[in-house]
């Protein structure tokens, strides 16, 4: 694969429609579900070295339809393709109503605690990351 098709924003447009965040310097990529996530790509030239997901937003008459489910399925899927590491948090702050639940959701992706950075303020919060799954090949 030639180096140019590594380049963040053609590979993460490939999740839907993706705009420039003046503001914060991120990516938005809109589904065409709904869903908007709000991507920080660790290098402006090489995908393969990481994506911080800030945020996974869906407007609340969309919510409880699968629709962050389905966005976040397609970057995991995205990101074992092209073989990139996804991280993201701090999460589960104990002042969350949703702490467990969301948790246990990024857990379903592969989504780990990642100790390699400095703790939170708030002792049960923490960052998470996901390394890329090697898929088998096709016979």
């Amino acid at each position: 694969m030639k180096k140019e098709y590594q380049k963040p924003e053609l590979v993460l447009a490939q999740l839907g429609t993706l705009r420039l965040n003046e503001l914060s310097g991120a990516f938005d990529i809109e589904t065409k579900q709904g869903a908007i996530l709000r991507l920080y790509p660790n290098s402006e030239e090489e995908i393969s070295r990481g994506v911080h997901i800030d945020e996974i937003e869906v407007e609340e008459a969309k919510r409880g339809k699968g629709i962050a489910t389905r966005a976040l399925a397609a970057l995991c899927r995205l990101a074992d393709d092209h073989r990139f590491e996804l991280k993201g948090g701090p999460v589960g702050f104990s002042d969350d109503p949703f702490r467990e639940r969301f948790v246990a959701w990024l857990h379903r992706f592969g989504f780990k605690r990642d100790a390699s950075l400095p703790p939170v303020d708030d002792r049960t919060a923490f960052y998470v990351r996901r390394c890329p799954k090697v898929r088998p090949s096709p016979r």
